[in-house]
């Protein structure tokens, strides 16, 4: 959606339409949700949202709160600790955690392989410097934006936020693959 042209990029008139109702007539609040955050960080910066909108970051669980939530589901503290230690508190891989818990270490095991491969796949041939970076850290404040770090995050391997700055892989499980595939 965001490429379609109809008198310039449809969805930047789409926003321009939305402050119109929120700001100017005051008849609408409009909420976006996305998860492509340079996208909403461009929609910002193009359709001059500054101090007309505010972004709010929806992250995965923290450990306590995915620690109760799988204690809920019959996980045992050693269980608790592998799914953390793979998964993270990314919602949908607890979701599939749960549907998969008699075999959670091999269920864990296959997924971190699924997910190098896939990463493997698209970074083929590409040399990311940006990636090395994840070797020993969890996070990297970025200054711009460049085709290496829009291609990551488009490609959903990695996370920008565009309030703090920082780059950070989309979930535990790619903070993991990243670690095993970058030299």
């Amino acid at each position: 959606m965001k490429d379609i042209k109809i008198n310039g990029y449809l969805l930047y008139e789409l926003f321009n339409f939305f402050i119109s109702l929120t700001k100017e007539n005051h008849s609408a609040h409009v909420f976006a949700i996305t998860s492509d955050s340079l996208f909403i960080e461009r929609v910002f910066r193009e359709t001059k949202l500054y101090g007309r909108a505010r972004y709010f970051l929806v992250d995965d669980f923290d450990y306590k709160t995915t620690e109760e939530f799988l204690r809920k589901h019959g996980f045992s503290s050693e269980e608790i600790e592998l799914t953390w230690k793979y998964l993270g508190g990314k919602p949908v891989f607890l979701i599939e955690a749960i549907n998969n818990k008699d075999n959670i270490k091999e269920f864990c095991a296959s997924q971190l392989s699924l997910r190098k491969r896939q990463i493997k796949e698209i970074i083929k041939g590409r040399n990311f410097k940006i990636l090395k970076e994840f070797k020993d850290k969890e996070e990297v404040t970025v200054e711009e934006i460049d085709e290496e770090i829009e291609y990551l995050v488009e490609n959903n391997i990695l996370f920008f936020d565009p309030v703090r700055g920082i780059l950070k892989p989309q979930s535990r499980l790619d903070l993991l693959a990243i670690r095993e595939i970058v030299p």
